[in-house]
């Protein structure tokens, strides 16, 4: 589902709730829009256990200013307990806080709240044809009318512990990774539900590896999934690996990661894996080609200016640089971390001071 060092943290958002600021009046409906040029917001998860609350930061593509909290500093209450996702569709910035059993929808210029819609621990977060679909870790895919804002009363059943979500084709993909019974190997998850935009029914269960939790499309329309494994925690150790999905529902497996990001033909990878019976780690960066899987690039990124605890990796659409997350050090979650920023060839350009655990960057 998510990265084994949150697992504890993310059991407790699934049993806690924070409490929001009151809804305010729709604005008219979001259209979708190309993203990446203006800036990117960046979510921090905070540590609910140790009451360290999520924030949302804005980068300035403009300025190269970094505005810290901005949420609060728009809102004047704290964003809440484990955001997970967003996605910026139109006007608006849509925000998934699973501990906080909430879909934050945010004015992109301002930061200001526009409502507030309550939703059962919610995990990814993806927008089409007028909709933000979202996925509940109850085991179901909920949407949103970017209308009225108003959820569907019609939520779909997907399957045990849905994580991650994306759109193309005419469907949304979900990932169901059924991440809390790793007693049983994620038994009733290994794979990919597709979900038709036009009526929001069930398209095609699409089977993939251990514990999908990151799904993501190509310029192509192929579909890339993070299956995370089982941490070397099972009777037989199960790396992660990325699998690939076609549009006529086909899946193979791909290269090894643990997190990925797509723009246009190239997946970007970062393989962060741990068994946490050996304790053996490996670290790489690496691109690829979505068509082939052959490595374009063996090292992404300078040697010399690597984070210290990688996240998450994500890529600019617009300009094709690469933004990778991180904690200031392993197992430290309560420490502010660091947003990087590496030109298209790999060099640094900036370090970015973020809040705790910035897990997630959204594109604007």
């Amino acid at each position: 589902m998510k990265q084994l060092q949150l697992a504890l943290i993310t059991l407790l958002a699934a049993l806690n709730f924070y409490a929001c600021a009151d809804d305010e009046p729709s604005l008219p409906p979001s259209q979708p829009t190309t993203t990446g040029a203006d800036g990117a917001f960046v979510l921090n998860q905070g540590n609910m256990y140790d009451g360290i609350a999520g924030t949302l930061d804005f980068l300035d593509f403009s300025t190269d200013a970094y505005t810290s909290g901005l949420f609060l500093q728009a809102n004047g209450v704290q964003l809440g307990d484990t955001p997970q996702a967003g996605v910026v569709y139109g006007s608006r910035l849509y925000v998934a806080m699973y501990g906080s059993n909430l879909v934050w929808c945010i004015d992109a210029a301002s930061g200001r709240i526009v409502r507030q819609i309550a939703m059962p621990s919610p995990e990814g977060i993806c927008a089409a044809d007028g909709y933000v679909y979202v996925s509940c870790n109850d085991g179901y895919l909920a949407r949103i009318d970017t209308l009225s804002l108003e959820a569907d009363a019609k939520r779909l059943e997907v399957g045990p512990n849905p994580a991650g979500v994306c759109s193309a084709n005419g469907s949304v993909y979900v990932a169901i990774s059924d991440g809390y019974n790793y007693a049983n190997d994620y038994a009733n998850g290994f794979r990919v539900v597709r979900v038709n935009t036009s009526d929001f029914s069930k398209q095609a269960e699409i089977i993939v590896g251990m514990n999908p939790n990151i799904v993501q499309a190509d310029a192509q329309g192929n579909i890339f999934a993070v299956c995370q494994g089982n941490y070397g925690m099972g009777t037989t150790e199960v790396k992660p690996e990325v699998w690939k999905i076609t549009p006529d529902n086909s899946a193979s497996t791909f290269v090894p990661a643990t997190s990925i990001a797509v723009r246009e033909n190239t997946l970007y990878t970062i393989y962060n894996y741990t068994n946490y019976t050996t304790n053996e780690s490996t670290l790489n960066y690496r691109a690829y080609s979505c068509e082939t899987g052959a490595v374009l690039k063996e090292n992404l990124l300078s040697l010399n200016d690597l984070p210290a605890a990688p996240i998450s990796i994500f890529v600019n659409p617009d300009d094709g640089h690469i933004y990778v997350t991180g904690d200031r050090s392993v197992y430290d979650y309560n420490s502010p971390g660091y947003v990087y920023r590496y030109a298209p060839d790999g060099s640094l350009v900036k370090r970015y001071d973020a809040g705790s655990h910035p897990f997630a960057v959204v594109f604007k």
